[in-house]
């Protein structure tokens, strides 16, 4: 689809019936193919329809998630989340018939092992009798995004939305830090009983559709969604194990340090923001500027990431300033029919807008370098590996970082950036430990449940305290967290990804050059291997194994015992 700028292309409203006759027609074809070739030929126009489909769909989703007041688009995606699993229906009868085709062998010469096992497993996830609470787990999590997504908060004098807040919370006045971080988690518990309703509701028809597939809860469809091959919850319980042991006494250390060095002795839980006392490093441009910056940034770093960039920038395809009736959050989504991805984001005055140039302009080149694949499954990988790109590159645009912060917070930017990536990976297993337990106890009351994460919160993140707010002491942070409730069991993959990123790092440091031709050729390997063998075709460590972790916090703490820390 050829297109000149991303605001230009043409939408329209799905016909389910007319979606379905081209899904019976192409299953039909397949079920009667007497020859491997004319099976072959079929699955590839299936492949076309998916991605007419996907990307009519894709643009709707953005567009709505960019002005969530818009009434047009918000009946389009509300119609698109109703009728997904009635075509999810109609898609999973052509995988049922490439399964049960006497030309299998031959399909899966063709196109790969890995994809037969793909539809092997994601075949087990779906029975028509499912649609209906497939529809309404799409409506409840629309519900959540919408309640989020409507808070329009007053200070003085101004009004701002939750993402607006996130720089005020940062503030060195810690007067200002101390009254937005109350605002912010008001908001949270003035809705606390409508989040918990929805998220009880989520729950519970998660698991009447696992119970309905065969599953004894929701935890193995949870992974068996995520298309997981080749490890399971185990494997997971030993890597969040091996988070205890070797990360949470550093993270634990480094948040030490940063008491000491921000000058507070009795530290809030409003202060667990600010990492310097001169405050935190933030862009000294404007949106604008700041995508400049990175295009010279992008020139300098790579010519592949380079052209990408600016092909980006001159075709409409960023979103990225924060505004009233704007979904939260951020991501990049690629739009198959442009053979181009979007990023998407919420600037707010903070270095998490420098991120978001480098983690989603990291799934985006990704999204390039694999958009060569005729097997939509193959172009990016498995949800486990595909945050090692976004991660990575964010520490890739560390030797250029001056030209987006300035030369007199370079440093100050890397050490923040560091320890901020390394204090992450705690939290991120917390949310993990904690969806397991939520769905092994869906009958568990919302009490119960922030009285679960509390525990877990103590166990991984110790240094919390919340004396002086009974909401975040009962148990309620992890209400910020969409995630939890749009993509269950998937925040985990966001540590392994980080494991993997300070490999890519800490290579990065003794010969950058080799190693960003390493994460190119790891970009264009998509997803065509499950995680342990995508791993070992691009010569990276597995974060599972024990001692990876173990192999590399040594680097880490030598890189950061560099950095004078105590002069910011």
């Amino acid at each position: 689809m050829e297109f000149t700028n991303f605001k230009d292309l043409k939408v329209y409203k799905p016909e389910p019936e007319k979606i379905k006759k081209q899904y019976e027609e192409i299953t039909n074809r397949i079920t009667n193919a007497q020859t491997p070739d004319e099976a072959t030929n079929a699955i590839l126009d299936s492949f076309k329809l998916q991605d007419e489909i996907s990307t009519n769909f894709d643009i709707i989703y953005i567009r709505q998630t960019i002005n969530t007041l818009d009434e047009e688009y918000s009946k389009l995606n509300d119609y698109c989340d109703e009728i997904m699993p009635v075509i999810q229906e109609y898609s999973s009868a052509v995988d049922k018939a490439i399964l049960n085709s006497r030309f299998l062998e031959e399909i899966g010469e063709k196109f790969g092992k890995h994809y037969i096992d793909l539809l092997k497993v994601s075949d087990k996830t779906f029975k028509p009798e499912i649609i209906d609470y497939l529809i309404n787990e799409n409506k409840l999590q629309s519900q959540y995004r919408k309640v989020v997504s409507s808070a329009q908060i007053e200070y003085k004098g101004k009004t701002y939305t939750l993402a607006q807040l996130g720089s005020l919370m940062q503030s060195q006045d810690r007067e200002v830090r101390k009254e937005t971080n109350e605002l912010y988690w008001n908001f949270y518990a003035e809705h606390d009983k409508e989040i918990g309703d929805i998220y009880d509701k989520l729950v519970k028809v998660r698991t009447t559709i696992a119970q309905k597939l065969g599953y004894d809860n929701f935890i193995q469809l949870g992974y068996d969604r995520l298309l997981r091959i080749g490890y399971n919850y185990e494997d997971v319980k030993n890597y969040r194990d091996e988070v205890y042991i070797n990360i949470v006494p550093l993270s634990n250390e480094l948040f030490e340090r940063k008491i000491k060095r921000i000058g507070i002795t009795d530290p809030h839980y409003y202060d667990y923001s600010l990492t310097f006392k001169s405050g935190n490093p933030v862009p000294k441009v404007n949106c604008e500027e700041l995508v400049e910056a990175a295009s010279h940034m992008y020139s300098k770093m790579n010519h592949i990431a380079s052209e990408k960039f600016e092909f980006m920038r001159s075709h409409g395809l960023f979103d990225l300033e924060s505004k009233k009736g704007k979904a939260p959050g951020g991501y990049e989504a690629y739009v198959p029919g442009i053979k181009a991805p979007f990023i998407f984001s919420n600037f707010n005055g903070t270095s998490g807008d420098i991120d978001v140039l480098t983690h989603e302009f990291g799934h985006a080149l990704q999204a390039f370098l694999g958009s060569s694949y005729v097997v939509p499954s193959y172009r990016s990988p498995g949800y486990e590996c595909c945050e090692m790109h976004s991660m990575s590159m964010e520490f890739f645009a560390y030797p250029y970082i001056s030209l987006l912060v300035g030369e007199e917070q370079d440093e100050k930017y890397r050490y923040n950036h560091l320890v901020s990536a390394i204090n992450f990976i705690p939290y991120g297993v917390s949310v993990d430990e904690f969806q397991h337990f939520v769905y092994a106890n869906p009958e568990a009351t919302h009490e119960q449940r922030k009285a679960e994460w509390r525990k877990i919160e103590k166990k991984y993140l110790p240094h919390r305290k919340y004396e002086d707010n009974a909401f975040l002491e009962s148990g309620g942070y992890w209400l910020r967290q969409t995630h939890i409730f749009d993509s269950p069991f998937y925040y985990i993959d966001y540590t392994i990804a980080q494991v993997v990123a300070f490999e890519f790092f800490i290579e990065s440091l003794d010969n950058y050059k080799a190693t960003f031709e390493k994460y190119l050729k790891f970009d264009r390997l998509g997803g065509a291997y499950p995680y342990k063998e995508l791993l070992k075709e691009a010569d990276i460590k597995d974060p599972m194994v024990t001692g990876t972790i173990a192999s590399i916090t040594p680097r880490l703490k030598d890189y950061l015992s560099k950095i004078n820390d105590f002069k910011y």
